[in-house]
């Protein structure tokens, strides 16, 4: 999702299509006791409740899904991609007095403005004009990953943060509409683990175990003041807490990192809602690995990353 941290918030394809990192970089939004959603990596290992599953295949030129009406209740979204380039998927829900179309134009000055007072003003836009639920962050390499939710009646939208162009919706977004409950039983989840975003005063951390199973479920809960993701990277042999301290200090201050101390894609929770809670299953390989969020701090408008908010984690 984040491969590559250094580039700067407001960056194009050169088509003028948004890169994802921009615009997640603007991103937050609520509060909930129990699960709002499930995701998982290893889907035919997991059991997810009971209901319809929405088949999402996301590339460069858009997102097939298998459906875009589904009752109330469970929902499962299989998401997918043929793309080497990780594709992020998230759900969101607009406020009743918010359009797609304004939520876009403020989405775009959220993540391209370069005065601090404009870009500031857009996220808190944003951030009032949408709940994020969530998603799921696929590559060819990564397999299918599930997210399921217990979704109201309404409408929703399907956003392909890797590839969202304002300009062209139609590309990068798809409707989704939720009818009338059809009252099917919900299977409940068993989470082992948990994993929480928070704040230490203006720093952002992680409650989480420093060795975690590396096939196994969690418990998500953004206790963090604004939107958080919880994404994975690959730590190389050299991640020490100091190495990885002198590549986001150098990231923080624009600097060519001395060494990158982890490699490849992420995989992940993308963006949660304050306050929001997720079950998220994976399956990857055992190792060490850097957890970390690259959302923007809404005050600071650095990446919470470079202010210290990740966890080195050992997957066994």
């Amino acid at each position: 999702m984040h491969a590559t941290p250094s580039r700067p918030d407001s960056s194009t394809d050169g088509s003028g299509r948004l890169a994802r990192r921009g615009m997640l970089a603007g991103l937050t939004a609520a509060a909930v006791l129990v699960p709002t959603a499930t995701a998982s990596a290893a889907s035919r290992q997991r059991r997810s409740p009971a209901g319809p599953t929405i088949q999402a295949v996301a590339s460069a030129t858009g997102i097939e899904l298998s459906t875009r009406t589904v009752p109330a209740g469970p929902v499962t979204l299989s998401a997918s991609t043929t793309e080497p380039k990780q594709q992020a998927l998230g759900l969101i829900r607009l406020r009743p007095d918010t359009d797609l179309d304004t939520f876009l134009v403020h989405y775009k000055t959220a993540a391209t403005a370069t005065d601090p007072a404009a870009r500031r003003a857009a996220l808190a836009q944003i951030d009032a004009e949408a709940h994020y639920f969530g998603g799921a962050a696929v590559t060819s390499a990564s397999g299918t990953i599930s997210v399921s939710w217990i979704l109201a009646p309404g409408t929703y939208h399907l956003i392909n943060y890797t590839t969202v162009d304002p300009a062209h919706p139609e590309i990068g977004i798809r409707e989704l509409r939720v009818g009338p409950p059809e009252h099917r039983p919900v299977q409940p989840w068993a989470p082992t683990q948990v994993v929480s975003p928070y704040d230490d005063g203006p720093d952002g951390r992680f409650l989480a175990a420093s060795v975690l199973p590396a096939n196994g479920t969690f418990q998500v809960v953004n206790h963090s003041a604004q939107l958080n993701e919880v994404m994975l990277y690959k730590a190389t042999a050299e991640a020490t807490t100091e190495t990885v301290t002198a590549c986001m200090e150098a990231l923080r201050l624009g600097k060519e990192p001395p060494l990158f101390p982890f490699t490849g894609l992420p995989t992940g929770l993308t963006p949660l809602s304050p306050g929001a809670s997720a079950v998220f299953s994976l399956s990857l390989k055992p190792g060490r690995y850097l957890m970390t969020s690259f959302i923007s701090n809404r005050t600071t408008l650095t990446k919470r990353a470079f202010e210290g908010m990740w966890q080195l984690v050992t997957l066994r």
